[in-house]
């Protein structure tokens, strides 16, 4: 699969939105925003993902996600959770939202 270049969002007050959130596998509190990996091209050795494709984990299943890539399309899921959720809150404005 061909890694495309995509200009990486950052948004320290998205990743603490999402650092608020519960973890998005077990529901305990979340230690940390964990970019998307293994899947879509995004990311690479030594990059990280766009901002908007960040999930609230706890450290145990920031590892297990890491080291699992049985785990990896799950993350989709996952972002698009955040996604709204964060739309729900007014974290992100969305043109047009009704």
């Amino acid at each position: 699969m061909m890694n495309f270049k995509q200009k990486k969002w950052r948004n320290k007050k998205y990743r603490d939105f999402v650092r608020s959130l519960p973890c998005a596998m077990c529901h305990m509190p979340a230690d940390d925003p964990h970019h998307l990996i293994g899947v879509g091209g995004m990311g690479g050795t030594g990059t990280t993902a766009p901002d908007w494709t960040a999930i609230p984990l706890c450290r145990g299943d920031h590892g297990r996600m890491h080291n699992n890539p049985d785990l990896w399309p799950d993350q989709w899921r996952m972002i698009a959770e955040t996604l709204g959720k964060a739309i729900d809150a007014g974290v992100l404005d969305v043109k047009g939202r009704r």
